[in-house]
């Protein structure tokens, strides 16, 4: 009767852990969107990787040096495809209050934390193997097009695809926690691009020394870092970090309005 009436034990918890996460998982291969857009990620992925490749052959034999291992390009490559990530983590969520399914899924996993936190993970773990998958794939087209410009190592493939795999996977739990804040696609997509693309671009144009060291911890950069391992502005370790308080602000402030609002 306590196990009933008190917290429900460990097992049981798993249990219910493992079918919310089932469900969601369930809903975002059964929707043909997500195909799509993971479709849009891999050609993105491709067609940049290959130009920017084919780029630094080109610089390189006009007498640029624009060495870089071939994974580090894929990693620059993934600029554009994030994007269709972010998206698809925010449309997992904005996209059930604008159908209003969203009832039906908290009738299914009433209790908000698990609901956010079964979507969240199940993001995660797309954007996890997407990243590194990315990166894989797209070492495979820079390679041949930058030639001796792109030489690399299994080590720094293996940092590529790693690092890739964790910044994605973060970010689309970032954009689960963005997408049941604002619960608009639209709203959700534009502040995706901002994060991504505005902030990175217009933050290093003020000269203040405190502006420039913000900019150095936007998502972004913190996986530059992370992808390539630098240790200027600060190492691997710190840009986990990073990335992992971003996730934590973006997923609090969701489950907050998940919480306090009706669906």
């Amino acid at each position: 009767m306590s196990a009933i009436q008190g917290t429900p034990p460990a097992a049981i918890r798993r249990g219910r852990a493992r079918r919310a996460a089932a469900f969601e998982a369930t809903k975002l291969a059964s929707q043909r969107s997500t195909w799509i857009i993971l479709s849009l990620a891999l050609l993105g992925q491709l067609g940049l990787a290959w130009l920017l490749g084919a780029s630094a052959q080109a610089s390189g034999e006009n007498g640029y040096d624009t060495t870089m291992p071939a994974p580090f390009v894929a990693f620059v490559s993934l600029q554009l495809s994030q994007l269709f990530i972010a998206v698809l983590a925010a449309l997992s969520v904005t996209s059930e209050y604008g159908s209003g399914t969203i009832t039906t899924s908290l009738q299914a996993v009433p209790v908000r934390l698990s609901f956010l936190g079964s979507k969240a993970a199940v993001l995660g773990a797309v954007g996890f193997v997407s990243g590194a998958a990315l990166v894989g794939v797209g070492t495979l087209v820079a390679a041949p097009a930058a030639g001796s410009y792109g030489e690399f190592t299994p080590g720094q493939l293996a940092t590529a695809m790693l690092g890739a795999g964790t910044y994605l996977g973060l970010l689309a739990m970032m954009m689960v926690g963005l997408g049941s804040m604002l619960r608009s696609s639209a709203g959700a997509v534009t502040a995706a691009f901002v994060l991504l693309f505005g902030l990175p671009q217009i933050l290093p144009l003020f000269a203040a020394e405190a502006v420039q060291e913000a900019a150095s911890y936007l998502p972004i950069n913190a996986a530059a870092v992370l992808g390539t391992a630098a240790e200027q502005p600060y190492g691997p370790v710190t840009a986990v970090a990073v990335l992992a308080a971003w996730t934590t602000v973006f997923l609090g402030a969701g489950y907050a309005a998940l919480r306090g609002r009706d669906s």
